[in-house]
């Protein structure tokens, strides 16, 4: 069978091509047809533009590569030893940009309400990142958090923290992504860029700074001078991965964690267990409590939404993803538009 998708034939370009698809399934695996997937910023846009090559891990940048791993669909058929879903599901997985797919339910094929809002609900997959930082923290209601960098992951884990009962104070140098947080009901936001972070902070906090502190962009600078806005036992939580090199004198960052006792915490989503387990968080139960939050309107998505595109304006997207970051917040392909 004839399907597309999108492929990022080298830095800077990226096509939307067709493919031919076997009909054989593993059978762990289920055919989905795509209905929405979503476009992750920050790990999508190291791919597109090179930035990949950096990174001390993964395929070091090997192209032509696919993109994409959030992918909301209706299952069309499903392999011998698939139990997760069954034909006919909509179901949300980790799935690149494709019209037709083969998604690995061992990992994820989450059957989602079939009667939501699919261009909410793709976002799902990207709030499902954002839950691994409280989950991570030992945040209790009352306490303050301070979340740097309102892209969609950075938003939706100031939300989550919001919906556990901190007090939830947001930065961004982009005043319309500080928009769209007010949107989405925070009222202490401060553009960083042209406030002072520390004072706004030390004001936010009656002096003793935050709880804890989400850094959600991956800026290795930015992470170097978050501590300084952590409270003596707080935490730093780095949800964003960082990529680019830098290279700075690091005492003053580990001096700050030694003397008070600040924990420094990765929350990178793939150090959960995929599936429910006896003595731990899981990814698949986190996935279920986000889709019926977007699904009831706990989680806030609408403001978040810059583009509903289609995947035939896929470079102009992803020109946009990378150099105007501020203005392509949320985007999400439409392959029902094809």
């Amino acid at each position: 069978m004839i399907a597309r998708r999108l492929m990022v034939v080298e830095p800077g370009k990226i096509e939307l091509q067709d493919f031919e698809m076997n009909s054989n399934l593993m059978p762990n695996q289920a055919l989905v047809q795509a209905e929405y997937t979503v476009v992750s910023g920050g790990t999508e846009g190291a791919g597109y533009t090179g930035l990949v090559k950096e990174m001390p891990f993964g395929d070091k940048g090997l192209y032509p590569r696919e993109t994409g791993y959030g992918n909301l669909g209706t299952v069309l058929e499903v392999g011998s030893e698939v139990t997760m879903c069954q034909t006919g599901d909509r179901v949300i997985s980790f799935s690149h940009h494709a019209s037709l797919v083969k998604a690995d339910t061992s990992r994820m094929a989450l059957p989602l309400p079939g009667d939501a809002e699919g261009k909410h609900l793709v976002f799902t997959r990207m709030a499902g990142v954002s839950i691994s930082a409280l989950r991570s923290s030992s945040i209790q209601p009352g306490d303050t958090v301070v979340v740097i960098g309102m892209g969609l992951v950075g938003n939706f884990a100031a939300q989550l923290f919001g919906m556990a009962g901190a007090n939830v104070l947001v930065a961004d140098l982009e005043d319309s992504r500080l928009e769209a947080a007010r949107s989405c009901g925070f009222e202490h936001t401060i553009n960083s860029g042209v406030d002072d972070l520390s004072k706004a902070v030390e004001e936010f906090t009656e002096g003793k700074g935050a709880h804890a502190v989400v850094e959600a962009i991956g800026l290795s600078a930015v992470i170097n001078d978050a501590v300084g806005l952590v409270r003596t036992g707080g935490e730093l939580i780095l949800l964003g991965s960082p990529r680019a090199s830098f290279t700075t004198d690091v005492t003053p960052f580990l001096l700050k964690v030694h003397l008070e006792a600040i924990r420094v915490i990765g929350a990178l989503e793939w150090r959960w267990a995929a599936h429910p387990t006896e003595r731990t968080r899981d990814i698949e139960s986190n996935y279920k409590l986000i889709a019926d939050w977007i699904a009831t309107g706990k989680l806030i998505v609408d403001p978040l939404i810059s583009h509903l595109a289609s995947p035939l304006d896929c470079q102009q997207i992803y020109q946009g993803v990378t150099g105007k970051p501020a203005d392509y917040l949320g985007v999400v392909f439409d392959w029902t538009s094809l």
